[in-house]
This record gives C-alpha cells, structure tokens and sequence, in this order.
C-alpha cells in the first residue's frame, strides 16, 4: 500500500483495462463478495458513460441521425437490461460561427431558461438565478458581460424532465488538462521566493499559447463554439435540443474575432508575467510588505480567472470583493 500512498497520505491506485464482455462475470462476483460483509449486503453499482463527447455529431433535426447517435453512445450497453427511468443522459446543442469565438451574454441567462424550461413559469426562473445553490454564474476572463453558467433547477425543472443545465463555451479546449500541467490553478504560495521563477517561466509559455490560439492556421485563429447541455432522462434523449430559435441566438450569444479574442488574453497574461517579474526582483523588505502580499494573491486569482471558470470558494470571494 505504501506504493500508492503519496505525501499527504492520500492513496492513487493505479487502473487496469477490464474486458467488457466479462463485466456481467465481474458483478456477480463482486455482489456475491458483499454479501459476506457487513455493510456491504445492499452494495449496487452506479454507472457513468464518459469519454463520448463530440463523437456522436448529428443534424437534431434528423430523427433518424438522432438515434444513430444515440445507439452508437451506448453501443457497448445490453439495452434489454436497462430500465430507461433509471438513467439519465447530458444532450448538447453546439452553435459555431466559422473564423470566431463564441461566448454567452450574462444577460442571456434568463432568456437561454425559459428556453430550456418553458413549463417554468417567471417566478420559478427567477427564484433559480438568484438560488446560490441552483445557478453558478461562470464568468469569461472576469468580463461581467460574457459568461455561462450551470443551473440545478431541482423541483423547478421537473415538469420539463430537466435535472441539470451546463451553457458553455468551447474555447476552453486550448487549456483543458487532465493533469497539473502548466495551467494548473495557481496559489499565492507561487509567488514565494522558491516557486515564483517557475511561475514567471509558465506564464511565458502561456502567453505564447494564447498568441499562437489568436494565429492559429485553423481558420484564422482557434475557434471556440458555445455549447447548451441538459441532463435529461434517457428515454427523452432524442427528443430534446432539437433546434434553438433564431431570436434566443441573437439574445444570448456575441461573437468576436479569434485574433482580437485570443490576443485580449495574450497581452492580459503578458501584464501579469510583468508584473511577477517585477515582485521577483524586488527585494526581500519590499516581499513582506502587505501591499506586495496582497498584489501577489490578486496576481494568482487574474492568472487562474484567464483560464478557468471564477473560483467559489470562501477565500476566493473574500479577495474578489476587497479588490
């Protein structure tokens, strides 16, 4: 067990490929096990189906595609054993516009609701996007204007079978890792005299990124597309997000240049490695002061809000609001 235990103790056990055609063998087994112990007799497996974003493209409007689509998502399933009630499935609604980046207005959100849920009525859609626990606004770069969000209407979605809506932008591809890697959320401990020359040198090298994102062959810069999610049960999978308005696209979305997109981020990053080369130099009496201490945790929140959604933790939203 030592193998698989790091520092803080917390145990990463390593994964192995497991045929799934033996998978029901496997289940058996394993409840069979339980039984014998304590705790365990009532033991019942949950199941998430990942790893099939964007490889079941389709026109919505295409009954037929649709469940082509549908079938190939779970073509690994013996349907016959599925209770359909029991599952439930996320189905997007991705918009593009060809050479450009896509992002949502925040004052789309309520309009992109009633769409979403149009058995809602005013009072539920409003009592959703004042809700700290069913609607986190997720704003773009810290611009007020542009953002997504992800709604948990709970009661207030249920007469139109809607347990979770996600409203995104695609952008985020440019930066997404799956491991720490150098866009990894940054803490204000970065900034201390060990760790702040390998800050500077990563938000060099992202800098560039965003540059080389605004440059991009592809089309003219890379694009970002706006994407609308719903988790909804399975068996109304291809009945949903058929088609979006035309009038809700022009109410909720904008649309920029990828060069001027993507360049916005390149100079905002090049401010803040300016910024952190100046604290590097500065010397030690300079460090501990408090002004310098507070420059330094804002500098990590701006770098993180370039990448990632707004942090929403307690300390986060204590330093947004003294800044």
């Amino acid at each position: 067990m030592t193998l698989y235990r790091d520092r803080k103790g917390q145990f990463h056990f390593g994964t192995l490929d497991f045929p799934f055609h033996l998978l029901d063998k496997l289940g058996s087994k394993l409840l069979e096990l339980f039984q014998m112990q304590n705790g365990l007799q009532d033991a019942f497996f949950v199941h998430e189906l990942r790893g099939v974003k964007g490889v079941s493209h389709h026109n919505p409007l295409n009954a037929e595609q649709r469940q082509l689509a549908l079938d190939r998502a779970f073509h690994l399933f013996d349907m016959s054993r599925i209770r359909p009630e029991d599952w439930v499935v996320d189905v997007a609604l991705e918009i593009q516009h060809k050479g450009h980046i896509l992002q949502w207005l925040t004052k789309g959100h309520r309009r992109l609701l009633q769409f979403l849920l149009p058995s809602a009525p005013q009072d539920k859609i409003d009592s959703i996007l004042t809700s700290q626990s069913q609607y986190h606004l997720d704003l773009s770069a810290q611009l007020e204007d542009v953002g997504g969000f992800r709604a948990h209407p709970g009661s207030r979605g249920k007469d139109d079978n809607v347990h979770y809506i996600n409203v995104y932008t695609t952008d985020k591809s440019a930066t997404y890792q799956l491991h720490d890697g150098i866009f990894v959320r940054r803490k204000p401990w970065h900034l201390f005299p060990a760790s702040i020359g390998k800050l500077a040198k990563d938000l060099e090298r992202i800098a560039e990124i965003f540059c080389l994102c605004g440059d991009s062959p592809k089309v003219g810069g890379h694009e970002g597309n706006a994407r609308l999610e719903v988790r909804v049960p399975l068996c109304l999978a291809d009945k949903v997000l058929l088609q979006i308005p035309d009038s809700v696209v022009q109410d909720t979305l904008i649309t920029f240049d990828c060069k001027l997109f993507w360049y916005f981020k390149y100079y905002r990053m090049a401010a803040l490695y300016h910024v952190v080369q100046n604290l590097r130099s500065a010397n030690s009496a300079a460090r501990l002061q408090h002004a310098s201490l507070k420059l330094g945790a804002l500098v990590a929140y701006q770098i993180n809000s370039l990448i990632y959604r707004p942090a929403e933790g307690r300390a986060e939203n204590i330093l947004l609001e003294a800044s």
